[in-house]
């Protein structure tokens, strides 16, 4: 009998957590990260299905080609399985983490830092290499919601984009009689336009604005708002969209009682992580406990990662290494097998996915690509993967092309380009600036970018990109 997602959700983290052998509070270290350009993942059986296994563990074999159909027992016409598919009314929750990078616990990081999303992970379609749309919360997030690079998009230049007037695809939710809710925890998402096309958007009370960083510890009260919006009694009968941005992993790294890494930046970033986790772990059982929980498929990314001084700088943005864009992007929905697929894929693929989820037309011009059909073992194709930081009132612009094991940066106004091999350069410290590889990658991102329709900034001009924090 195939489980229902209710029980899965709620009892499948423990039980994943048990079949590692190990407990919330002692979870070990988890396989490594399959190599960037891993080979798409062949469509689970019915039996993946049913029990949950995962179909793609690294170092297991290749999943075995799918055999013809099996004939009817009598002797008719082969028997053909019906394709798992989302449920016809499904809600979607999206739940985004600040500035968390790709090296966690279940990619291979040593520190049981976050075992909530350990668990979760487990159990959920991982696309082990995603990309974020760029490199900081406004530029990612713009993306993210747009579908698009962010330099196509209508915004104000500055540092703290505004965004006015873009096709946000809660918006064609919301105009489909979706119902669309959001919570978030930093000042910057009061004016930022993200809330367009959300029914319902509130930020944590009490939180404090600081340019610089985040000076407040939010996840309690974020995750308490979530579970007061999510627990309105009309979620029970309509379908509904709702994000959450949980934020305490960006810097200020804070300290919190019973967790201790150590004093380091990392260490108490890899705090900041853990604490998070656990909110993030208590409005997942809140949401099992939910009637909706069987029809709803809940997404968990993040923004952006972050630098511990990999690349000679901290914290993020103004760059696109690795470290910054290499981001998780987890799947959990009803009736999919949990399995890894390991080619490249983008933030901006969520917009279409998630319109797909609600049976919406992607009718605004997506740069991504929807995922429904390899959350529910569909094949998953090569592709190219383009991240993208428009130049700002503090930066200017950096572009990248990621192709299979490939990734080149080109710097503004792409006169030059460094390529790195990410197989055997994983920390892009040695770039490549000439030869045969070289050549075909430039073109290749000269092609891309060519697909790229520049939209000027509205209010940050000429004499303010990339110099609006020089002193004049």
């Amino acid at each position: 009998m195939v489980p229902t997602f209710a029980g899965e959700l709620a009892v499948a983290l423990a039980v994943a957590l048990t079949s590692l052998g190990c407990s919330q509070a002692d979870l070990g270290p988890l396989r490594p990260s399959p190599k960037p350009h891993a080979a798409a993942v062949a469509a689970p059986d019915a039996a993946a299905v049913a029990g949950g296994s995962r179909g793609a563990e690294a170092g297991a074999p290749p999943p075995r080609p799918m055999s013809a159909p099996p004939s009817s027992p009598s002797g008719g016409s082969p028997v053909v399985r019906a394709r798992p598919a989302p449920p016809a009314n499904a809600n979607v929750i999206l739940l985004s983490i600040d500035s968390l990078r790709a090296d966690m616990p279940w990619a291979g990081y040593e520190r049981p830092i976050a075992p909530r999303i350990t668990a979760f992970e487990a159990t959920a379609v991982d696309f082990t290499h995603a990309y974020s749309a760029s490199s900081y919360t406004s530029m990612s997030l713009g993306g993210l919601l747009g579908g698009r690079p962010p330099s196509e998009l209508r915004r104000s230049g500055y540092f703290f984009g505004t965004y006015k007037g873009d096709v946000f695809f809660p918006k064609l939710l919301q105009h489909a009689g979706v119902h669309t809710m959001g919570v978030m925890a930093h000042m910057y998402f009061k004016s930022a336009g993200f809330d367009q096309g959300f029914d319902d958007w509130r930020l944590v009370p009490g939180i404090t604005f600081d340019p610089n960083t985040d000076r407040d510890i939010t996840s309690p009260a974020h995750e308490r708002l979530a579970e007061e919006m999510l627990g309105d009694p009309a979620n029970d009968t309509r379908r509904f969209f709702f994000w959450a941005h949980f934020l305490d992993p960006h810097d200020q790294y804070q300290r919190h009682e019973g967790i201790d890494w150590g004093r380091s930046p990392r260490d108490r970033y890899d705090g900041e992580v853990t604490f998070t986790d656990r909110y993030f772990g208590k409005l997942l059982d809140f949401i099992a406990a939910k009637p909706w929980a069987a029809r709803t498929v809940i997404i968990m990314t993040a923004d952006h990662g972050e630098e511990f001084g990999e690349h000679g700088m901290t914290r993020h943005g103004f760059e696109v290494w690795n470290t910054l864009v290499h981001v998780p992007l987890m799947v959990l929905a009803p009736g999919a097998a949990p399995r890894h697929i390991d080619v490249l894929r983008s933030g901006l693929d969520l917009a279409p996915t998630i319109l797909e989820l609600f049976g919406v037309p992607a009718d605004a011009p997506f740069a991504g690509k929807s995922l429904v059909s390899e959350v529910y073992g569909g094949s998953a194709e090569e592709r190219d993967v383009i991240v993208d930081l428009p130049a700002t009132s503090d930066n200017g612009r950096r572009r990248a092309l990621v192709h299979g094991d490939q990734k080149i940066i080109c710097f503004d106004p792409d006169t030059f380009c460094k390529l790195f091999d990410l197989a055997a350069d994983p920390l892009e410290k040695t770039p490549i600036v000439k030869g045969a590889d070289f050549k075909e990658m430039r073109e290749r991102y000269r092609a891309a970018a060519r697909t790229i329709t520049e939209v000027v900034p509205y209010a940050c001009g000429p004499d303010c990109l990339n110099n609006g924090y020089r002193k004049k």
